[in-house]
């Protein structure tokens, strides 16, 4: 079968999608970059036409991750059956209750003992992209009193570096919740740690009458 000449960018998605699910399911390591051109159906220079590395599609697809993140925040601000207190939780909900394959994909990042790899995971400036939404939000709530906080963006980047740890204790580490307290089950570890994040957010916020429910 010929090759098919199409848009770069549409053939830079193409690599960037094939790549997220071989890696999803194949795994990062177990997939070869000659596995997702053969997916594609071009040829290895054309994919280096587009990525230096495998780890530079890796960024891509994680890229592509923080951009969805990023338009759901944004439609959940904007959002006008909903006041700043449940914009704030849906928020939280979203980025803690991330999808199996963003599971997998940031299995292999937390993993990873490569410096090159986070350095550039960290040009895409993640939390730099949500914060600020984030803090829309708390500054809204705090003009209604909703929440009493002096320095709202600060305290959205100091949440979502929160919840990105959070994240790695809730779907990374299992053995964390068995060596911690091995006459517990994991369910009660995870429930506690869900309680202490839901007084640590009330606390950060200055709320004192609202009780935030995290589905993770």
């Amino acid at each position: 079968m010929g090759r098919i000449i199409k848009d770069p960018e549409e053939r830079r998605k193409e690599l960037i999608d094939t790549a997220e699910r071989l890696f999803i399911a194949e795994g990062y390591d177990q997939t070869a970059i000659s596995d997702i051109v053969k997916e594609v159906n071009v040829s290895q220079g054309a994919f280096y036409y587009y990525f230096d590395s495998k780890d530079d599609v890796l960024v891509a697809v994680v890229d592509k991750q923080i951009a969805l993140m990023e338009s759901d925040f944004h439609q959940i601000a904007y959002r006008n059956d909903l006041d700043e207190v449940a914009k704030f939780n849906s928020m939280v909900r979203r980025f803690l209750c991330i999808s199996a394959s963003e599971k997998k994909i940031l299995s292999y990042i937390h993993h990873a003992r490569k410096a090159t790899l986070h350095t550039k995971l960290m040009a895409i400036r993640p939390f730099a992209r949500i914060a600020p939404i984030l803090s829309e939000v708390i500054d809204k709530g705090c003009n209604k009193g909703c929440f009493h906080v002096e320095r709202p963006l600060e305290t959205s980047y100091l949440l979502v570096v929160l919840m990105a740890s959070a994240n790695h204790m809730f779907y990374q580490c299992d053995d964390f919740f068995k060596s911690i307290n091995t006459d517990q089950s994991d369910k009660e570890s995870r429930a506690r740690m869900n309680m202490a994040m839901e007084d640590l957010l009330g606390r950060a916020l200055g709320v004192s009458d609202y009780r935030f429910v995290l589905e993770i």
